[in-house]
């Protein structure tokens, strides 16, 4: 009873983290991102090797493999994509749990309890916690790099710096946002002379380095293919700076710019839900103590108060970069951010004026309360209307249902499981020259297997474990006219050859197009 009466707020973090990431596994966003994460993780359950990288970025270079790593187990667990999603929300869950323990270990219970009831029922933080994507796991790995960061800066113990280094280069192969913020960080604790320890840092590097090494290797036999894309990323950015990139710091933290997700949807939102649509403004009060709260973290927690500049750099970086406004840019700053939010709280929680700390701590349960009213009306209009015109596109009860259907003659078929992964994948993606094609199909084999490839196509002409790779080796270079001859008269011959015709020809006629 002692037990439970001590870590009653852990308990309530942990059921406000739960209601709305482990339920409604049939409405979780599953689109191209995610139906290749699943793709490219289960292909060693179906006999062939482990991809030496992941998916390409939005500036157009492979991803490192390690989200393929961390995956994986889940995959062997079960390829359905609802188990693998309630997997990684429950990984969530229990970091946001550790989450409060930290801070309850180095600030206090208030503050520990504020920040994480927060980042439980922050929409956004919902959105980005449940899907079968590498930036949902950002945040659990983030939380051994804040316990090492403690650690070695308060408790002043140099052997966690081989935590600290891994777990940040494990972020950065996650995804290369996290080097914007890693490195301010190891410069500001260079700074503050946090006891550098170079037998530590090197002992964390090489285990850092570890799931890269595939990738290196694949690299090095490729003739570095990455390598001309990432000379070449300053003519895929933009050329101007965006000021949205300003905005996504204090967006992040509740509803910000949901407009996207929904699209033209947002009407029968509003509608349906009209309390949910106009009291979202309760939301600005965050954007008015987040600036706030980052001078009191300073000012109050002498040790850890440098943490303000690498967060607050970050949006200049990104800026200075030119890149894209993208929200899921600042996942790696967000649990800072709900810190230093809950700091605002905890100065006026804790203030001598009565009136003062009866206000803040009515709007904390206002925002608690409206957060999870908010995720209610969010995914009942999901629910309502499983095809999203915004961002969030459909719903994965009704691509399943979708997929299944195609697929419904072939369920005996040893190969059937497979074709359902694969079909998760557009055949724009499988080009051969960009990324995962190259990865995954090798020209050479292709072509010896060309007869083979052609007969299951006449047995199952919707096999799309074929078709991708057929695709990938027709579209490794601009095909010739006898190319895009002889395919439309496989087309007419096998039936299996009609998407693969269309999808070469489509990408003839886009290459003509740019030249």
């Amino acid at each position: 009873m002692l037990l439970l009466r001590k870590n009653f707020l852990l308990i309530l973090v942990l059921i406000l983290a739960s209601i709305f990431r482990l339920t409604n596994l049939d409405l979780i966003e599953f689109k191209a991102d995610e139906g290749i994460n699943l793709f490219l993780t289960s292909r060693p359950i179906f006999g062939h090797p482990f991809p030496p990288g992941g998916t390409v970025s939005s500036i157009g270079i492979t991803n490192f493999p390690i989200a393929n790593y961390l995956l994986f187990p889940m995959v062997l667990i079960s390829v359905d994509p609802k188990a693998i999603s309630f997997l990684i929300a429950l990984f969530n869950v229990v970091a946001i749990g550790l989450f409060f323990l930290i801070l309850r270990k180095y600030y206090s219970e208030t503050l520990a309890f504020i920040a994480s009831s927060l980042l439980a029922t922050s929409p956004w933080a919902i959105l980005l916690s449940r899907k079968i994507w590498a930036q949902d796991l950002l945040f659990p790995m983030m939380i051994p790099l804040i316990y090492s960061f403690h650690k070695i800066v308060v408790d002043r113990d140099s052997r966690f710096f081989v935590l600290f280094i891994a777990v940040s280069l494990f972020l950065i192969q996650i995804h290369q946002s996290a080097l914007f913020f890693i490195l301010p960080l190891i410069i500001f604790m260079f700074l503050k002379k946090t006891g550098l320890s170079m037998k530590f840092v090197v002992t964390g590097a090489v285990i850092g380095i570890i799931p890269a090494i595939p990738f290196a290797f694949y690299q090095i036999q490729t003739g570095c293919f990455d390598c001309e894309m990432f000379f070449s990323v300053s003519e895929r950015v933009s050329d101007v700076v965006s000021p949205i990139l300003f905005q996504r710091p204090f967006q992040i933290l509740s509803q910000g710019d949901f407009l996207k997700i929904l699209g033209p949807d947002v009407l029968y939102f509003a509608k349906n839900f009209p309390a949910a649509y106009l009291f979202k403004t309760i939301y600005y009060t965050e954007y008015l103590l987040l600036p706030a709260g980052l001078f009191i973290f300073y000012k109050l927690f002498k040790k850890t108060g440098f943490l303000v500049f690498p967060v607050f750099v970050l949006p200049f970086i990104y800026a200075f970069l030119k890149l894209e406004p993208q929200i899921h840019y600042f996942i790696i700053g967000a649990p800072f951010l709900y810190i230093f939010l809950a700091s605002s709280f905890y100065y006026f929680f804790t203030n001598k004026n009565k009136a003062l700390r009866n206000f803040a701590r009515g709007l904390f349960v206002v925002i608690i309360l409206f957060s999870l009213y908010y995720n209610f009306a969010f995914y009942k209009t999901i629910s309502d209307l499983k095809n999203v015109k915004g961002d969030y596109g459909s719903v994965y009860s009704e691509t399943e249902k979708n997929v299944k259907k195609q697929y419904q003659r072939y369920e005996t078929d040893p190969h059937y499981q497979e074709m359902i992964i694969a079909s998760y994948i557009p055949f724009s993606l499988t080009h051969g020259n960009i990324g995962i094609a190259r990865l995954l199909y090798d020209p050479n084999k292709t072509q010896r297997n060309m007869g083979p490839l052609e007969e299951r196509l006449k047995i199952v002409p919707v096999d799309r474990r074929v078709q991708n790779e057929l695709i990938a080796y027709y579209t490794r270079e601009v095909p010739s006219e006898e190319t895009l001859e002889s395919l439309k008269k496989k087309s007419e011959e096998i039936e299996g050859f009609g998407p693969i015709y269309r999808e070469v020809l489509n990408f003839y006629n886009e290459q003509q197009i740019s030249l």
